[in-house]
C-alpha cells in the first residue's frame, strides 16, 4: 500500500503515525493507496472517498481531501427520525437539525434525515477524522469489521475515534473497532424497531 501526501499539505508526524498504526492492524493487501490532498477550493472542511475495486482496477483506494480552513465544522449524518405509531416525529437530538422528509413510496413510511456537526480545529484532526471515516468504508466492505456500510455509521465511527486522537491516545485497536461497530449496529436496529 502506498501513501501519497500532496505538496502543500503538512500533517505532523503524530497524525501520520496514528493513522499508519490504525490502518496497518488490518489486512491491507487489497488497499492500493491512501492519498491526502488539499482537494477543491469549492469545498470547505474535509471530504473523501473510498474507491471500490472495478474490473479495470481491482483494488481499493482511499482518498482524503482537507481543504480547510481550520478550525471548521464537518456536516455529519445522524440516525433518521421515524414517526411513532400516532404519526408524530420526535425532536432532533441536541445540536442536530432535521433535514428532508423522506417517504418510501412502497410502504408509505416517513422519516426525517438528521444532520449534526463535528468541530475539527486543526489540519491533523481533520485528517484523523476523514481517514477514520473512509477507513470504515474499506473495513466494512472487506468484512474486517461488522456494521452497515453507510455514511451515517462511517460518520459515527469517525466521531467516536476522534476524541482519542485529540487526547493523544493510541489509534483504536481492532477490539475497540469491533465493539464500537457492533454498538452502532445495535443502535441502528433499535432505531428501526422503534419506528415499526
Amino acid at each position: 500500500m502506498k501513501w501519497h501526501i500532496a505538496h502543500g499539505i503538512a500533517p505532523t508526524n503524530r497524525v501520520l503515525s496514528w493513522t499508519h498504526n490504525f490502518i496497518n492492524q488490518y489486512d491491507t493487501s487489497k488497499l492500493e493507496s491512501i492519498r491526502i490532498s488539499p482537494g477543491s477550493n469549492r469545498y470547505e472542511g474535509v471530504y473523501g472517498h473510498c474507491h471500490y475495486p472495478t474490473k479495470k482496477r481491482p483494488t481499493y483506494r482511499i482518498s482524503c481531501q482537507v481543504p480547510g480552513p481550520f478550525p471548521c465544522d464537518i456536516s455529519t449524518r445522524k440516525r433518521p427520525l421515524y414517526a411513532d405509531p400516532n404519526g408524530l416525529f420526535p425532536r432532533a437530538p441536541r445540536g442536530c437539525r432535521r433535514g428532508a422528509l423522506i417517504v418510501d413510496p412502497k410502504s408509505g413510511k416517513k422519516w426525517y434525515r438528521v444532520h449534526g456537526k463535528t468541530r475539527v480545529k486543526t489540519l491533523d484532526s481533520g485528517i484523523a477524522w476523514i481517514l477514520d471515516h473512509e477507513s470504515f468504508h474499506f473495513l466494512r466492505k472487506t468484512r474486517q469489521t461488522p456494521g452497515r456500510n453507510t455514511e451515517i455509521e462511517a460518520d459515527a465511527f469517525a466521531d467516536q475515534c476522534l476524541p482519542n486522537f485529540l487526547k493523544g491516545g493510541p489509534p483504536p485497536q481492532q477490539s475497540f473497532v469491533k465493539r464500537l461497530t457492533r454498538q452502532l449496529r445495535l443502535s441502528w436496529v433499535g432505531t428501526l424497531k422503534g419506528s415499526q
